[in-house]
This record gives structure tokens, C-alpha cells and sequence, in this order.
């Protein structure tokens, strides 16, 4: 099992070797934006859900290449992101989360988890936006 998983995820780095310098460093920039959300995930509940689209993004695109090893990165990960990611951004900002966010709104520290909650639910959807574009591109 061990094999299978590391021959998935060698040739997901390889497909990725090969997409343009932008889009590496926009996938490096989401990663680490939301790879930032350890330092908030004991005390925040929307750290908890970003942290959680991470990892379901890494476990969708091994076990999607493990089942389709056939389809390239770019459709395994935007069916990933198009199937994951509205729900938890909705469970990040729906209504009551949203007005507990803002009145817990004190220190420094609740500020700065503000401002980055903001930032990886912005790339969140711009991604969701590309990934959508991708989508129609590959239907057509």
C-alpha cells in the first residue's frame, strides 16, 4: 500500500514540475496560507476548517490518482476543490460563525486570525473560481 501511495504522489509532483512558474507559486502560496492555520486551530474554529481543506485537498488528490491514475493533476485536483471547498467555506462564514468572529474581535492576536482568515478564504475562492473555469474548459 505504502508503494502505491508513494507512486501517486511522485507522479503528482511530477505533473506539477511541469506547470507554469505562476501556478507553482500560487500553489505554494495557498499551501503555506493555509498550512498557517496551526497557529490558530487550538482557540479557532475557522482554522479548524481550513486546516481540514488542506488535508482533504492532499487526501483527494492521492487517493484520486490512486483510482484514476489516468486523469492529471489538474482534473483530480479541480474536482477536489469543487467538491470540498464550498462547503467549508460556508461552514466557515455562515451566519453565526461570522458574528462570533466579529465580536470576539479584542487583541492582537484575534486581529492577525482575522486578517488571515480573510486572505485563505479570499485564495479559497479565487481558486474555486479558476477551478470552475478549468472545469467548463475540459467539459467543452
Amino acid at each position: 500500500m505504502l508503494e502505491i501511495i508513494t507512486e501517486a504522489a511522485s507522479a503528482l509532483q511530477a505533473e506539477t514540475s511541469t506547470y507554469p512558474e505562476a501556478v507553482q507559486i500560487w500553489m505554494r502560496l495557498m499551501g503555506l496560507s493555509f498550512l498557517c492555520s496551526i497557529f490558530f486551530v487550538y482557540t479557532k474554529p475557522g482554522a479548524r476548517w481550513i486546516l481540514l481543506a488542506l488535508l482533504l485537498n492532499l487526501l483527494g488528490l492521492l487517493v484520486g490518482k490512486i483510482t484514476f491514475p489516468e486523469q492529471s493533476r489538474t482534473a483530480i485536483g479541480t474536482c477536489v476543490h469543487l467538491l470540498f471547498w464550498p462547503p467549508l467555506l460556508w461552514a466557515v462564514w455562515r451566519p453565526a460563525p461570522r458574528r462570533a468572529l466579529f465580536n470576539q474581535l479584542r487583541g492582537y492576536f484575534d486581529r492577525i486570525y482575522f486578517v488571515w482568515l480573510c486572505w485563505a478564504s479570499l485564495l479559497m475562492s479565487v481558486s474555486l473560481i479558476l477551478d470552475a473555469r478549468t472545469l467548463v474548459m475540459m467539459l467543452s
